[in-house]
């Protein structure tokens, strides 16, 4: 089987030469059970310290290895994203870059892999971080995402990931997707499990999220009930409102004739006329938010493409 290790980065500069080492001996122990093929991708999203300089020290990996340089920071996903563009491999790993992830429990990812599921993911059951600031949002976030999805994942937001190559397409990878990606998975219908993994301490840097990641779990939840679901795209969504604002207008419309020609009660004795006008504006209103939100996600690809062929700067080691 052969493996893209995935791993984006933004100010992690003290933690690069560590993880790496680590990785690398963990490669070296999966290969000695059974020989894999392996290329490691380093993305640094714009980070402003040396994180990019330390990266280019690992020239003498004895693995493919690739580093790639956002040059304005992006997003966590930008940058996994920009990883799996450049990824060779048949299979993808993903791996946070603050140490707090161990390399160590990747040996037991790719061999519950190997059972025939199409991702793996991690549950920090264990988990070594700030109770108020990290854990409790988590727990929180974990809980809505398994309310509204088809997900029971404990952990979601879980970095280290195993997953076949092919899951990676357009209704997946859409907006911040590292947070729900797992669940995105599973709503799809593929088969997703779960294993217990060694979540450490973070000792160098600082830790980039807190209690806003969960109204960002809830945006992308809403998002993704009502605008990314396979059968309905957000035109067919707004567009319905649009045609039952139109029908209520017309419904109205009807009834306020009935009662004029046969009950002789006059238009302005009702509220129906101002009732008429309203649907059949907010019927109008629908139909221009449908065809702006299609042409805005039409947009954001072409932008998306664009970035990807002038936002980056790319270096190979070892291409052997």
């Amino acid at each position: 089987m052969s493996f893209s290790i995935i791993i984006p980065l933004y100010n992690e500069e003290e933690n690069v030469k560590i993880l790496n080492n680590q990785l690398l001996s963990a490669i070296d122990k999966i290969n000695q059970i059974k020989k894999s093929d392996f290329e490691i991708i380093y993305v640094d999203d714009g980070s402003h310290d040396k994180t990019f300089d330390e990266l280019k020290k690992l020239s003498e990996n004895k693995v493919k290895t690739i580093i790639i340089k956002h040059k304005k920071n992006s997003s966590q996903s930008a940058a996994i994203l920009t990883g799996i563009n450049s990824s060779e491999k048949d299979n993808l790993i993903f791996l946070d870059g603050d140490l707090q992830n161990d390399p160590d429990d990747l040996p037991n990812f790719i061999q519950e892999f190997k059972k025939g599921f199409d991702m793996v993911v991690g549950w920090r059951k264990n988990r070594k971080d700030n109770f108020i600031t990290r854990t409790f949002p988590s727990i929180l976030a974990n809980s809505l995402v398994r309310l509204f999805t088809k997900s029971n994942l404990h952990d979601h937001g879980c970095a280290i990931k195993v997953l076949k190559k092919d899951l990676i397409f357009d209704d997946i990878t859409w907006g911040d997707f590292h947070r729900l990606f797992a669940a995105r998975v599973i709503d799809g219908g593929y088969k997703v499990s779960e294993i217990i993994v060694n979540h450490r301490e973070r000792e160098f840097g600082k830790s980039k999220y807190g209690l806003e990641r969960i109204f960002k779990v809830l945006i992308d939840l809403i998002f993704l009930k009502l605008f990314k679901s396979k059968n309905n795209s957000s035109l067919y969504f707004f567009g319905l409102f649009g045609l039952m604002s139109f029908g209520l207008a017309l419904a109205s419309f009807i009834i306020m004739c009935y009662l004029r020609f046969f009950n002789d009660t006059s238009f302005i004795s009702t509220p129906l006329p101002m009732v008429s006008v309203f649907f059949a504006l907010s019927g109008v209103i629908f139909f221009f938010i449908s065809l702006l939100t299609q042409l805005v996600l039409e947009q954001n690809k072409a932008i998306d493409k664009n970035l990807k062929k002038t936002n980056t700067e790319i270096i190979k080691f070892n291409l052997k």
